[in-house]
């Protein structure tokens, strides 16, 4: 494939591996680890250890801080994930939540603006927290949660990926999926056949692009997609390097098995 593809880790960026060529982790980023407001499932449990241990930074998204409090409950774990900070309009985090983490030292910080998302307001006190001299593309996120549950909040985390999309990588990760945006041009995607796939999807949520792939079961030559047209959903991952060349940018997501401990 060409060198000036964009390279895209996908899940290697949740499980480096210094043996694959490309997909140890980049040793120059950070990484931040934000928890939404959705729970926590049991089978992720050896993920959230091994990302949370790696992590700069982990921010729970207002209700998210309830989330990870029972989950810690639930899994005797209280003590280990304690989060640096819970942020939002704090309407969701409940007084127990609240009381624990304040105690272990977690900073609580509201933001009052209702014309952003929790999920903005997150990214926006993380950028407050960088090294110095660091921005927004110098930081990896990790996001537990935000493509589950109500269908408005599912519409809406989308629309933030691909408003970050061109100043930061964003990694939404599930029991079930693990979703991020890959930008207009060739896109290298790196796949790892112990996690992903082998289902996938190519999502125009930008408006009618026009598609050519490699490394799938039913790859596109020069085909328009769009949200009222033909989309390539339910696609097979036959690959460990995907190419999507793409005059729009587009949500690339395949099933995601996560290791268990």
């Amino acid at each position: 494939m060409s060198t000036d593809d964009t390279l895209h880790k996908g899940s290697y960026l949740l499980y480096p591996d210094e043996t694959i060529a490309d997909t140890a982790w980049p040793k120059d980023k950070e990484l931040a680890l934000l928890i939404l407001n959705e729970p926590i499932p049991q089978q992720m449990n050896a993920l959230l250890k091994d990302v949370w241990g790696r992590a700069d930074h982990r921010i729970c998204i207002d209700g998210g801080g309830n989330r990870l409090y029972s989950f810690g409950k639930d899994d005797n774990t209280l003590e280990e994930y304690v989060p640096d900070a819970i942020v939002g309009d704090l309407d969701s985090l409940q007084d127990e939540p609240r009381l624990y983490y304040t105690q272990k030292g977690t900073v609580i910080h509201r933001y009052e603006d209702q014309n952003s998302t929790d999920f903005m307001k997150g990214l926006m006190y993380l950028d407050t927290v960088l090294r110095k001299g660091n921005g927004p593309e110098d930081c990896v996120v990790v996001v537990f949660g935000g493509l589950g549950g109500r269908l408005d909040h599912t519409l809406h985390s989308l629309k933030v990926l691909f408003h970050n999309h061109q100043q930061r990588t964003v990694v939404v990760v599930s029991d079930e999926n693990l979703t991020f945006v890959v930008p207009s041009g060739t896109n290298r995607i790196l796949t790892n056949p112990q996690v992903d796939g082998p289902s996938c999807g190519i999502l125009p949520l930008a408006g009618e692009t026009m598609l050519t792939t490699k490394g799938l079961r039913w790859n596109l030559d020069h085909q328009p997609s769009s949200f009222e047209g033909l989309m390539s959903t339910s696609n097979i991952i036959d690959d460990t390097q995907i190419s999507i060349e793409t005059s729009l940018p587009v949500a690339w997501t395949a099933q995601f098995i996560p290791k268990s401990l």
